[in-house]
C-alpha cells in the first residue's frame, strides 16, 4: 500500500474526525506536546498558542501546519504532499470538523 493510500485509509476510518482517541489524534497531541521533537518544540508551541489563544485565524493556521508536519513525519513525505493528501482524502465538511478538533487539541495543551 502506498503512503498516500495509507493516509487516506487512516483519515477515512469510521468516526475518525470526531473521536479524540484514535491513534492519529493521540499521536498528534504527542507531536504538539514535544514528545516527537523535544522540549524546544513544546515550548514554541505553548508560546504560540498562548499568544494567539483568542485569534482563531492564527490558531487554525497553527493546527493545520502542525498536523501536516506531523503526518509528513509519520509517513516520511514532504509537508506539502501530506497537506495535499489530507485535503484530497476528506470531504470539505469533515476537513473543517477535523480542523476544529485539532484547534481544540492545541488549546488543551495550554489549558492548565
Amino acid at each position: 500500500m502506498s503512503r498516500y493510500q495509507s493516509i487516506i485509509d487512516e483519515l477515512q476510518s469510521a468516526d475518525h474526525v470526531a473521536d479524540c482517541n484514535t491513534p492519529t489524534r493521540r499521536f498528534f497531541r504527542c507531536w504538539i506536546d514535544g514528545s516527537y521533537m523535544g522540549p524546544d518544540h513544546y515550548h514554541q508551541n505553548c508560546d504560540f498558542i498562548r499568544n494567539n489563544i483568542d485569534n482563531h485565524k492564527r490558531l487554525r493556521m497553527f493546527a493545520i501546519d502542525q498536523f501536516c508536519q506531523y503526518m509528513a513525519h509519520e509517513y516520511d513525505i514532504s509537508r506539502g504532499h501530506a497537506q495535499k493528501t489530507i485535503v484530497a482524502s476528506l470531504a470539505k465538511d469533515k476537513l473543517a470538523e477535523l480542523t476544529t478538533e485539532l484547534i481544540d487539541d492545541a488549546k488543551d495543551l495550554v489549558a492548565d
